[in-house]
């Protein structure tokens, strides 16, 4: 067995409103093949009973349970990366669950890639059917590819990959593989996991402080990875680390409406001045050239949450 088998391993949940959902995700992390050496959960009390929940799977996991009294979504990411004691921390929605060798595959991904600092996995649709998890071959989410225009065009540090932040601080996509292994910065927050020590120094929750919805998190903590030296990954297939991300319409990001879309777009508007935070070789050209396009689509909500997220950027 590979020495790599043994580095200490973080299963890190970030938990509101999901006392329903939680058994079926706190379930699988117990049925791992490769057991974790703790689990930090960050729940946000909403007397929804989540904490009974998680307090019967105490026996059968290492968890850490940290209340979270104030904050939003990335407040909450920001404390369970403060609070993870893994070499690798391994992040899985509250509401998703995982295969058996999850925690297995992950640990042979950052082995063969000894310069990952962070990989994400397949994400399927799941279905609750009498109280039994459905699992589909479905991918859960559209992968949505990009025009070759001047304000997609990858930042330095992201040329080569297939995924990547842009220069307008908007994201880019070609068409990815379906199986395998691919430089990509697209990370989904469902299923993906870090080196700790890529983004212990992220500040997250401050870059996203005036932020209702917490879009594009994934993409600042995978440039936070990359800006120490580590590169990005994308696992697909059969050998990838695999999750079914129950359907439901409780989301911050899934929703619908006007201030559903403000709130989205003001997070992707305000994404420019996150990375000009963090020393991103930006340009405002591509930048404002993104800003127009992107109105193009639902354009009232937009319009404003543009307007709004230039006068207070982040």
């Amino acid at each position: 067995m590979s020495k790599y088998y043994y580095v200490k391993v973080t299963v890190a949940i970030v938990t509101y409103k999901r006392a329903w959902a939680l058994p079926y995700s706190l379930g699988s992390i117990a049925n791992q093949t490769r057991k974790p050496d703790e689990v930090v959960i960050v729940l946000k009390p909403s007397g929804d009973g989540s904490k009974d929940v998680i307090k019967k799977f105490t026996s059968a996991l290492p968890i850490r349970l940290i209340l979270q009294g104030r904050g939003n979504f990335t407040d909450a990411l920001q404390i369970a990366i403060d609070n993870a004691d893994g070499d690798l921390v391994l992040f899985i929605d509250d509401d998703a669950v995982a295969e058996e060798k999850w925690i297995e595959k992950y640990i042979t991904l950052f082995e063969n890639l000894p310069n990952a600092g962070a990989i994400d996995g397949n994400v399927y649709k799941g279905y609750i059917d009498n109280g039994s998890v459905v699992k589909t071959a479905e991918p859960f989410y559209d992968e949505v590819l990009t025009r070759r225009v001047f304000y997609r065009e990858p930042l330095p540090e992201f040329v080569g990959y297939i995924g990547w932040i842009a220069k307008s601080g908007f994201m880019g996509m070609v068409n990815p593989p379906y199986d395998g292994v691919f430089k990509y910065a697209l990370l989904s927050g469902v299923n993906m996991a870090f080196r700790r020590d890529a983004v212990v120094s992220c500040p997250i929750a401050d870059l996203f402080r005036k932020s209702r919805k917490g879009v594009w998190n994934e993409k600042i903590l995978a440039y936070c990875a990359k800006r120490r030296g580590y590169d990005i990954y994308g696992a697909r297939g059969t050998n990838a680390p695999t999750v079914w991300h129950l359907v439901h319409n409780q989301s911050l990001t899934r929703d619908k409406g006007f201030w559903h879309e403000f709130w989205l777009h003001y997070d992707r508007v305000a994404n420019y001045w996150r990375l000009k935070k963090l020393g991103a070789n930006v340009s405002f050209v591509s930048y404002i050239a993104a800003c127009f396009a992107s109105l193009r689509v639902k354009p009232l909500p937009r319009l404003l949450a543009t307007i709004y997220a230039w006068s207070i950027r982040i």
